[in-house]
């Protein structure tokens, strides 16, 4: 028998996604495009660079009409890199503030399979951040922790300990309020559900979900 479940709304996943954009938009100012948007707006471009996981949270920010694509500069600018035709714009810009992210309703995408299908893409941001992470430590000549050791409270909104980790099993809260990340129970809940999905896609409730 299955354990009971607490999970975090999808809502709430999605406002981690578009905070985990406009800080990295943040941090790589210095090298930001600014690209036309359909009505010729210039509009400050984040680049997932075609990474697993920040083309999922962008996937899933767009789909709820939080972000929105933008064309990619011109070929001339990467004349050394040949750019597949059929392949989408790796460039979007926030169509909502954070405020508005907020107070959005997205109960239309509150489904258990949207759930996995953000927390797999939480997984994969998890997983970058591990990296990251490692290699700063390898720089700095320190030993890193295993996967998901790391304080993940620090690393997300100011909202994430109360509308995700507290509300997720998947999160293990300590008395510092350290957030840990349970792999076990994320295997069990999580990975489960997404083995057993024949169709791996973030969508509304009418479209099928």
């Amino acid at each position: 028998m299955r354990s009971v479940m607490r999970n975090a709304t999808v809502g709430a996943l999605i406002y981690e996604f578009l905070f985990d954009v406009y800080r990295l938009i943040e941090v790589e100012r210095q090298h930001n495009f600014w690209l036309p948007d359909e009505n010729g707006v210039a509009r400050e471009g984040f680049d997932h660079r075609h990474t697993s996981c920040w083309e999922w949270s962008t996937s899933v920010l767009e789909e709820v009409g939080a972000t929105k694509i933008l064309r990619p500069p011109p070929q001339t600018i990467f004349m050394h890199i040949e750019r597949d035709p059929n392949m989408r714009s790796p460039y979007s810009y926030p169509l909502m503030t954070l405020d508005d992210c907020s107070a959005a309703d997205f109960s239309a995408f509150e489904t258990f399979d949207n759930y996995c299908y953000a927390m797999f893409t939480f997984d994969q941001l998890i997983n970058q951040m591990s990296f990251t992470l490692d290699e700063l430590f390898q720089l700095s000549g320190q030993a890193s922790g295993r996967r998901g050791e790391f304080n993940l409270a620090t690393a997300w909104s100011p909202r994430f300990l109360e509308a995700v980790a507290s509300k997720d099993d998947v999160f293990g809260i300590e008395t510092n309020n350290c957030v840990k990340f349970k792999k076990d129970r994320f295997e069990e809940k999580v990975l489960t559900r997404w083995r057993e999905m024949e169709l791996r896609v973030f969508r509304r409730k009418d479209d099928g979900a």
